[in-house]
């Protein structure tokens, strides 16, 4: 049995659902949690749009308000206008780029930032080469998530974190993830629940992103699901280990006391 959370944090690929279809129950398992406490679901996703997340989710059957979908969009915004970082180099492609309209874009050598916001899939390594060039120049490398894989299809491709890996040992830097499990992040949402992040439990398929990295981000208790990205073993590769490990989202509400 896990301790009575204040809020909980669902993850959403591989969690909820897998490509285009829920996983079995979990519209019925969200609609529970979501009449007994504060929700938010936190997804590293960087390829769409957040109205997009929330029209597919509400397609497929969950009751979820756009507000209650947390994507590292927001953070960036709020992170970089705060330092006076919004403009530079930004690697990005798609619908993506709806959430990133306050991003304004410079030559590299004007640029105060390179924010990574594309897995970059279709990209030569040389269209890199202005990122590189800006970081060099001393504009700070963020990236929106840090993860290594996602699943697409039923197959493993390469995350963000391949990309900001390269510009950062191209670049001779360091970055600064604002996705999950930065600690700007959890902070920031258990701010706007007004819960301590102690007393937020989360819930994933990703045991070192959603789990180990929430841990160590102040978070006090995660759950690792069998579902997605998960692969046998997984538990026992991290640390901190999850608080719980179950087979699918729909077990959760039998571990969380009334």
């Amino acid at each position: 049995m896990l301790s009575r959370p204040r809020a909980i944090l669902l993850d959403i690929d591989g969690c909820l659902i897998t490509g285009d279809r829920p996983i079995a129950r979990a519209t019925e398992t969200v609609t529970h949690l979501a009449r007994h406490w504060p929700l938010r679901l936190v997804t590293n996703t960087t390829s769409r749009p957040r109205r997009q997340i929330a029209d597919q989710l509400r397609a497929m059957g969950f009751g979820i308000d756009i507000e209650q979908i947390i994507t590292p969009c927001a953070l960036a915004r709020q992170v970089l206008v705060a330092r006076g970082e919004q403009r530079g180099v930004l690697i990005a492609d798609g619908a993506g780029h709806e959430d990133l309209a306050w991003f304004r874009r410079t030559a590299p050598e004007e640029a105060c930032s390179v924010l990574i916001a594309s897995e970059a899939h279709s990209w030569r390594i040389a269209d890199l080469a202005p990122a590189v060039k800006a970081v060099l120049g001393g504009a700070r490398l963020y990236t929106l998530q840090e993860n290594r894989l996602f699943r697409r299809a039923g197959e493993l491709v390469t995350d963000l974190g391949p990309v900001a890996a390269f510009v950062a040992y191209a670049g001779r830097c360091a970055w600064e993830n604002l996705g999950k499990p930065s600690p700007l992040l959890f902070e920031t949402l258990a701010a706007e629940l007004q819960v301590p992040a102690s007393e937020v439990l989360m819930v994933g398929d990703d045991a070192e992103f959603d789990v180990a990295g929430a841990l160590r981000a102040g978070v006090g208790q995660a759950v690792l699901l069998r579902t997605g990205k998960y692969r046998s073993g997984d538990e026992d590769g991290i640390d901190p280990r999850p608080s719980a490990v179950l087979d699918s989202i729909v077990d959760l509400p039998r571990l969380l006391p009334d």
